[in-house]
């Protein structure tokens, strides 16, 4: 950035007197006699504002300006024409060459001063924002770089886990049936091999979930669209979690007329976002309590009027979500205070709001301590899917978590 105004005219008592004008107002001042001089002058300094004479021997005031335009360092130089020539034609022209104002000789000494503080700012405001977006470019490239890595590690990491776990779970399956083979195996040692078994199943869910995650950040994930009786969607995806919701000693309700419509939707991921849904309302529910999943067709009103709906509700009555949590709630690995003894990834409604999204739909919470939790998922009811089947999204085709 430069404070610098190089003052570019063969008339010597001009020069003088805008090197006085202009150095009383703090500004450091550089001359030129001609425009030859002028463009071996430029390229060192890089003025931030150039008083440019148009009538001069040898190059015009109009062919300097155009060859200035053409030095990438002089892109926030700010050029003003100076002339006795006050046509419009000839401030057009000026202009058209590359200048960024015109004064037209001889000129009051507050005009003269304006004009180039107002230069100036200009030019200090390009070079700003020029450096700004160099500094955003590194940034991204930053970022971008760092996505990429994380994306490897989270590959290799769930691959280094995955092996292991199907070692575990082979072992574990060898070890009862061995145990069923000698008659040693009793209830309480049933008992054991199905906990077992089942935080096997869970680390792999949470293993999964994380690489449908970054598969998403990364845009690798597509929709397989299909068209999709919503009755039968909706009732697959209870059966899904049924036994969860049986074993918990929680009441599972089924809500949704015959009537409801066919969508075109990836059947498996949005089965695993009403999933997600399901699973969290009967984990953080309470034994005794109930989970409703409803569904409905609603009619848009307003902006949406002559559109239809497919309404989703996913109900609880487990201890609620406190109400400074609930602007985050969707946000990857946010996890919310009453939940936190709960171990999970906190990317399950993140990925639920993915899927939603990714299908021209919304989701949206609404909670009260101590009263429970309702999500509601909202989608058009088109027969064409918003996004192409290659639109980035998350969740792969894994058990739901």
């Amino acid at each position: 950035m430069s404070n610098t105004v190089l003052v570019v005219d063969d008339e010597s008592t001009v020069r003088l007197l805008f090197r006085k004008i202009l150095t009383r107002a703090g500004f450091a001042v550089l001359e030129a006699v001609n425009g030859e001089d002028a463009l071996q002058q430029v390229d060192a300094a890089l003025p931030g504002v150039i008083l440019l004479d148009w009538v001069m021997p040898g190059l015009d005031g109009p062919e300097v300006c155009r060859l200035i335009r053409t030095n990438p360092k002089l892109l926030d130089s700010q050029i003003i024409m100076l002339s006795s020539r006050s046509e419009l034609e000839d401030r057009v022209q000026g202009l058209d060459a590359g200048a960024d104002d015109y004064l037209v000789k001889p000129c009051e000494t507050k005009e003269l001063l304006a004009r180039v503080r107002s230069a100036m700012r200009i030019h200090e405001l390009k070079h700003q924002l020029r450096e700004k977006a160099a500094q955003l470019q590194e940034t991204v490239a930053k970022l971008e770089e760092l996505a990429h890595q994380r994306e490897e590690f989270t590959a290799v990491l769930v691959h280094d886990i995955r092996s292991p776990l199907a070692t575990v779970y082979g072992a574990l399956e060898l070890t009862e049936l061995r145990a069923e083979e000698t008659g040693i195996i009793d209830d309480e040692l049933r008992r054991i091999f199905q906990h077992a078994y089942r935080t096997l199943d869970h680390i792999t869910r949470l293993v999964n979930e994380v690489l449908d995650f970054s598969k998403a950040e990364a845009g690798e994930a597509t929709l397989e669209l299909e068209l999709v009786a919503a009755g039968e969607l909706v009732q697959e995806a209870a059966d899904q979690v049924s036994l969860n919701a049986e074993r918990k000693g929680i009441t599972l309700r089924v809500e949704y007329p015959a009537d409801l419509p066919s969508l075109l939707l990836d059947r498996g991921k949005m089965l695993r976002a009403i999933g997600n849904l399901l699973s969290n309302a009967i984990k953080f529910t309470p034994a005794g309590g109930t989970v409703t999943l409803r569904a409905e067709r609603t009619e848009g009103v307003g902006l949406d009027a002559g559109k239809s709906f497919l309404v989703i509700h996913v109900e609880d009555t487990g201890p609620g979500i406190p109400a400074k949590d609930l602007p985050y709630i969707f946000n990857p690995y946010y996890q919310a205070r009453q939940r936190t003894r709960q171990l999970g990834t906190g990317l399950g409604l993140a990925i639920v709001q993915r899927i939603t999204a990714a299908h021209g739909g919304q989701v949206s919470v609404k909670s009260t301590e101590g009263v429970g939790t309702a999500f509601t998922i909202v989608l058009p009811t088109t027969k064409t899917c918003p996004l192409s089947s290659s639109s980035a999204l998350s969740a792969a085709d894994t058990e739901m978590g």
